[in-house]
C-alpha cells in the first residue's frame, strides 16, 4: 500500500520534533494495521526523512568569454546559470584542453566562487579550448564552452589614464600641508610611469610610489616652491599618454627679481626690481625696502608700503657703502628678500683738479703736475686720465705714464715732439668711472599697432653709467604701460600695446664721469612687431 503525506503539521499536544535542520523539519514514520477488532502493533520505524523540493544539477553558465591573454595565461569571465537546480550554487569548475587533442582536464583543484578566473602556466603560442560548469549540492551541471580556441600571446594596448568624476587637475593647498596626487592607469605591456616638474628635481622633495596600475606623488610640508605644473606620463611600446596637475600653494611671496639701480648721488639712489616669480597664490600688496651700512649687520626699513617696483632712497651718508634689499608682501605675510650682493657707495663725479703745471721738459718728454680736486665725489679718487692732442687737431690721444703719491701726481708723456705742444686737459677717474660705450644698429623701426615695442640695449661703462630712455625731452617712467630695467650691461624699455601716439623719437642716454653718449631711434607704429637690439 502507498500513502502520500502532505503539509505535515504537528499533531495537537505532541512535542516539537527532535530533529531540525535549517528551516525544514525532519520526520520518522511507522505504519499500523486496523480491523474490526482495532489497531494492531506498529511496524518498524523508517529512516529519518527531511521534507524538501526535488533538486538537480544547475544549468550551464551564460556566455564564457576571454578578457585577457598573455604568453602563459588566459583570463576568463562568465555569468551565473539561469537555473540553479533548486539549490545554491557552491562554485564553478574550469576545464581546458589543447585545441588539437580534445583531452579535457580540470584546471582548478577547488571550486571557484567568483565568476572569473585566470588560467596560468600555459605554453606560449599554443591554442587552447576552455569550458566552465556550475556546481550545487546535486553535483556538476552542464558546461559552457568558449566559442573558439584561444592562443596564448601578449595582448598589446596603448596606455590609458583612468580619470573619474571627482578628478581635479588644479589643487590648492596651504603652506605646511601635504600635496598628494593620485592617478590610475592601464596598458599592455605595463607602462612605465614618470612624474616631472619643470626646473625641479622631484626626487628631492616628493615621495613617489608606483604599481602596475596606479601611481601617487606626495610632498610633505609644502611651500611656495612646490607650486607649479606636475606632469604624469605613462608610456609603453604601443604609445604614451600624459596628464598635467596644477598645484597652487598659498604662501608668502618668493623673492623679487634682481635689484638694479640708477641716479646714484651723494645722498640718494633709485632702486628698481621685478615682481616675484612666485606670488604665493595671492596678489602682491606692496614691497618693503631696506638698507644697511656695509659695516653694520642690522637693517633699516626705508619704505614699508612701496606699491611700485621703483623707489628712491634718500638721506644717505656721503661716501658710505650701503647694501639694499627688497621683500614682497601678500595676504599671507612677507616673503623672502632679494638683496644686492655688492654695496653701493653714495657718491658723485669728482670735481676737476685745481691746477695743472708743467714741471720739466726734455727733448723726448714732458713732466706735468696737478693738485687734488677740492671734492672727490664722495669716494676715494683712484686714478687720473690724461689726454692730449696735437696743435690744430681735434683728436685727443692718450700717451702718458701717471705716478700718484699721497698729495701729488706726476705724469710723463713719452717720445714727445714739436707737435706735442698745445693744451693739456686732465680728467679725474674714481669709482664712478671713466669709460663709456653704447652702440646702435639701425635708426628706424616700424611695428604694428597693438604690439609691444621692446628697446633692448647692450651698454658698457666704467664705472657703471647712469642710463635712461626718453621720448622727446621726457624721460620714460615706470608705469602699467611701460616696463623698465637698467643693469650694468643692459638698458631695456618695453612699451606695451603700442598705438599711433607711441610713434616718435626714442633716445638712450648713457653717462658717467667720462662723459655722455646718446643714441636715438625713430619708431613708427604701423604694422608688425619689431625688436631693437643695441650691441656693444
Amino acid at each position: 500500500d502507498v500513502f502520500l503525506f502532505s503539509a505535515l503539521p504537528d499533531a495537537p499536544g505532541t512535542p516539537e520534533p527532535t530533529n531540525v535542520t535549517g528551516d525544514s523539519n525532519e520526520y520518522e514514520f511507522h505504519v499500523m494495521a486496523e480491523n474490526a477488532a482495532g489497531v494492531g502493533p506498529p511496524s518498524d520505524v523508517s529512516k529519518l526523512i527531511k521534507c524538501r523540493e526535488p533538486v538537480s544539477p544547475p544549468s550551464a553558465p551564460n556566455v564564457v568569454k576571454v578578457t585577457d591573454t598573455s604568453k602563459t595565461s588566459v583570463s576568463l569571465e562568465w555569468t551565473k546559470p539561469v537555473f540553479d537546480g533548486g539549490m545554491e550554487i557552491i562554485g564553478y569548475i574550469i576545464e581546458m584542453c589543447k585545441a588539437d587533442l580534445e583531452a579535457w582536464q580540470k584546471v582548478n583543484a577547488e571550486t571557484v566562487l567568483a565568476t572569473k578566473y585566470t588560467v596560468v602556466d600555459l605554453e606560449a603560442g599554443e591554442h587552447y579550448k576552455f569550458r566552465v560548469s556550475a556546481v550545487n549540492g546535486a553535483g556538476k551541471g552542464e558546461s559552457c564552452e568558449v566559442p573558439a580556441s584561444v592562443q596564448t600571446v601578449d595582448r598589446l594596448s596603448a596606455p590609458e589614464i583612468d580619470i573619474d568624476a571627482n578628478f581635479k587637475q588644479t589643487h590648492i593647498v596651504r603652506a605646511g600641508a601635504s600635496i598628494r596626487l593620485f592617478i590610475a592607469f592601464s596598458g599592455r605591456p605595463v607602462p612605465t610611469a614618470v612624474w616631472s616638474k619643470a626646473d625641479a628635481n622631484l626626487s628631492l622633495r616628493a615621495d613617489i610610489q608606483t604599481t602596475d596600475s596606479f601611481s601617487t606623488l606626495t610632498v610633505e610640508e609644502c611651500n611656495r616652491n612646490d607650486s607649479g605644473k606636475y606632469v604624469f606620463t605613462v608610456e609603453n611600446n604601443s604609445g604614451s599618454k600624459s596628464i598635467t596637475f596644477t598645484v597652487k600653494v598659498l604662501d608668502t611671496p618668493g623673492p623679487p627679481g634682481p635689484i638694479t639701480f640708477k641716479d646714484v648721488t651723494r645722498g640718494s639712489i633709485t632702486l628698481m626690481w621685478d615682481a616675484p616669480v612666485l606670488d604665493g597664490g595671492s596678489r602682491i600688496h606692496h614691497y618693503i625696502v631696506e638698507k644697511r651700512e656695509a659695516s653694520r649687520r642690522s637693517w633699516q626699513v626705508v619704505s614699508s608700503k612701496c606699491t611700485r617696483q621703483i623707489f628712491k632712497v634718500t638721506d644717505l651718508a656721503e661716501g658710505v657703502p650701503y647694501y639694499y634689499r627688497v621683500s614682497a608682501e601678500n595676504e599671507y605675510g612677507v616673503g623672502e628678500p632679494c638683496e644686492l650682493t655688492e654695496p653701493v657707495v653714495a657718491t658723485e663725479e669728482p670735481a676737476p683738479p685745481k691746477r695743472l703745471d708743467i714741471v720739466d721738459t726734455t727733448k723726448s718728454s714732458v713732466v706735468l703736475a696737478w693738485l687734488k680736486p677740492d671734492h672727490d665725489g664722495g669716494s676715494r679718487v683712484t686714478g687720473y686720465l690724461l689726454e692730449m692732442k696735437q696743435k690744430g687737431s681735434d683728436s685727443w690721444i692718450e700717451r702718458v705714464t701717471i705716478k700718484t703719491t699721497k698729495d701729488r701726481t706726476t705724469l710723463t708723456v713719452k717720445d714727445s715732439m714739436r707737435g706735442d705742444s698745445g693744451k693739456y686737459y686732465l680728467t679725474l677717474e674714481n669709482t664712478a668711472g671713466a669709460e663709456l660705450d653704447a652702440r646702435l644698429q639701425g635708426e628706424v623701426v616700424t611695428i604694428r599697432a597693438g604690439s609691444d615695442l621692446v628697446l633692448d640695449a647692450a651698454i658698457g661703462g666704467k664705472p657703471e653709467p647712469k642710463v635712461f630712455w626718453s621720448k622727446g625731452d621726457r624721460e620714460l617712467d615706470l608705469c602699467e604701460k611701460i616696463s623698465l630695467q637698467y643693469t650694468s650691461k643692459r638698458a631695456i624699455a618695453v612699451i606695451k600695446f603700442c598705438d599711433r601716439s607711441d610713434s616718435g623719437k626714442y633716445t638712450l642716454t648713457v653717462k658717467n664721469a667720462s662723459g655722455m653718449k646718446q643714441l636715438s631711434v625713430l619708431v613708427k607704429v604701423l604694422g608688425m612687431y619689431s625688436m631693437i637690439n643695441i650691441h656693444t
